[in-house]
């Protein structure tokens, strides 16, 4: 039992130690000058994953650098791999745990918890303190398990798949590598268990996709590869490496990981465009043929563009999403923002050669709206990239704050729906129904913003602290109902 407390203690100071040195995770711009060579990319993610101590949260972070276009597959990969080798002497740190340095830290911890700015310092020095209590009450109870891993037997390749598993699971290398190093007096050649860590780790990345990011895949996928392919000769070399000690030998595996990334990269990136490959986005209904025919073509545009609005529509949907739970950002987005400009631009060609074909009026109208759900989609795109931008500064709205904004943007939602449902079934009658509302869902906005006046009265602090992000995100939000009202005009005109 003693051992297992130990295991979650160091788990959550793992965790406490990230969290507090999440604010340079969140700097994305410390990467920018550094990810155009391939050697820079390798230097910066060692030495921010050995301040972060998390090679976990920078294989996010590269995700969501290719997620959002920032960076290539290649790029990203080895980003992460970079990042987890710097992170991995961390486990040197673990190693020098004394029980008066971890009670020393835990104190020290708790006063900087009272000063909001600088209370991720003692997250920090409190998850540093839990990560040696943990080790060291490992290290006690290490008694109580010592039958059963006799039973289990000291193989390498038992210790690599344990280890692979854990890593997997618990989604830290360190972690399973702070525990094959307090096994040390229990088993031998502990390294295979961190060398499985180290491969299984890329599990983080597909659990990623499990949720919804579609890029975590092929990344997740090449990384794994990458790591098991590379694990190989290090667990038939294990017995000549034992020398180096767990710390020794899992900074070496991962130094081995990033630099044979480097010859690789384009290999795998051929490897997972074939296993992987990306589906285009094409109109479904804009038939070449039909355009012979106007009153067709017209028809067809319509049903296009009402693709063309579902699209606007599940990005707002996932905005809205987004705003609820504090978590994800643009580049969740991105396939529903390419499906809105390709599509667009689809539409507004072959309606350009409609109308030049036919010198209808409808065309000039079917070219507005084009546009207008294009600038829609870049709306949507702006409310998320605001919550982000506040959220990375590591402000929150007040909980009333964020109910009001949530409805705003679930009446824009709606509204949205209506329009799509309008153009995808031409009924007019829904499309009334969003002007109808026009007036009063002005008059709700108008209200927010009284309450959020209220809110800087009464002395608000998250309040004062976001009253620009808010009332930004309001006006955002008027504009696209605003937009919403005069597709829906259109649409009458039909």
């Amino acid at each position: 039992m003693g051992f297992a407390a130990g295991l979650a203690l160091l788990l959550l100071g793992l965790h406490l130690v990230g969290e507090g040195l999440s604010a340079l995770k969140a700097r994305r711009h410390l990467l920018s000058f550094a990810l155009s060579r391939p050697w820079g990319v390798l230097l910066w993610g060692f030495l921010l994953g050995l301040v972060s101590g998390s090679g976990t949260g920078f294989s996010l972070l590269a995700l969501g650098l290719l997620e959002s276009g920032v960076v290539g597959l290649g790029q990203a990969a080895l980003l992460s791999l970079a990042a987890t080798a710097g992170a991995t002497l961390w486990v040197g740190v673990v190693a020098l745990a004394r029980e008066g340095v971890a009670e020393a830290l835990l104190v020290l911890g708790l006063p900087w918890l009272l000063f909001p700015r600088l209370r991720r310092v003692g997250l920090f020095l409190m998850g540093l303190g839990l990560l040696f209590w943990g080790f060291l009450r490992m290290g006690q109870g290490l008694e109580g398990v010592a039958p059963l891993l006799a039973l289990l037997g000291p193989h390498p390749l038992g210790l690599f798949a344990v280890g692979l598993l854990l890593g997997f699971f618990l989604g830290t290398a360190n972690g399973v590598a702070a525990l094959a190093l307090a096994l040390v007096p229990a088993l031998g050649l502990e390294g295979g268990m961190a060398l499985g860590a180290g491969v299984g780790v890329s599990g983080v990345l597909l659990i990623a996709y499990a949720s919804g990011r579609r890029e975590a895949l092929p990344l997740g996928v090449a990384l794994f590869l990458h790591r098991f392919l590379l694990a190989w000769p290090f667990l038939f070399l294990l017995p000549w490496l034992a020398p180096l000690g767990v710390v020794g030998f899992h900074l070496l595996v991962h130094l081995v990981f990033a630099l044979g990334f480097l010859p690789l990269a384009e290999g795998y990136g051929r490897l997972v465009e074939r296993l992987f490959p990306k589906r285009g986005v094409a109109p479904k209904y804009l038939s070449r043929e039909a355009l012979e025919t106007p009153g067709l073509a017209f028809a067809l545009v319509q049903r296009e563009l009402a693709r063309v609005a579902d699209a606007v529509r599940g990005m707002l949907s996932q905005a809205v999403r987004v705003l609820a739970q504090e978590e994800g950002g643009e580049g969740e987005l991105a396939p529903l923002e390419e499906k809105v400009d390709r599509l667009t631009r689809e539409v507004v060609l072959y309606t350009a050669e409609l109308s030049t074909r036919t010198q209808d009026e409808r065309a000039v109208r079917f070219f507005v709206m084009a546009s207008e759900l294009e600038h829609l989609g870049d709306l949507v795109r702006r409310v998320v990239r605001q919550a982000e931008k506040l959220w990375a500064q590591g402000l929150t709205f007040s909980p009333e704050g964020k109910e009001d904004l949530l409805e705003a943007a679930r009446g824009v939602l709606r509204r949205m729906e209506l329009l799509s449902a309008a153009l995808g079934t031409g009924e007019k009658a829904l499309a009334e129904e969003v002007i109808r509302g026009s007036e009063a869902f002005a008059a709700f906005l108008n209200r927010l913003r009284r309450a959020h006046l209220a809110r800087l009265e009464g002395g608000r602090p998250e309040s004062r602290a976001t009253t620009l992000a808010h009332l930004d995100l309001l006006l955002t939000l008027e504009e696209m109902a605003s937009g919403i009202e005069r597709l829906c005009r259109l649409v009458l005109e039909l």
